[in-house]
């Protein structure tokens, strides 16, 4: 299943809070794939990687024709 973050307008930290809680309800599907739209800002996307996405180990990549969002995927265990 597809979902979409959209984290225009949030601080860190209620960004932070709902990526979190988004991803880790979206994770329970078997095969997940979710974009966080964080917009240009380098700073949000580094610590969404950092406090989020590697310490739950998601994979993700920022896909090159657009730098603006993240896309987070899970493949079945």
């Amino acid at each position: 299943m597809r979902h979409s973050i959209d984290l225009h307008g949030l601080s860190y930290k209620e960004a932070l809070a709902k990526t979190e809680t988004v991803l880790i309800a979206a994770s329970f599907d078997k095969v997940m794939v979710c974009e966080i739209i964080t917009g240009k800002s380098k700073t949000m996307q580094d610590r969404i990687i950092e406090e989020i996405l590697n310490q739950y180990s998601f994979d993700y990549y920022i896909p090159p024709n657009n730098t603006g969002m993240i896309i987070v995927t899970q493949n079945e265990l």
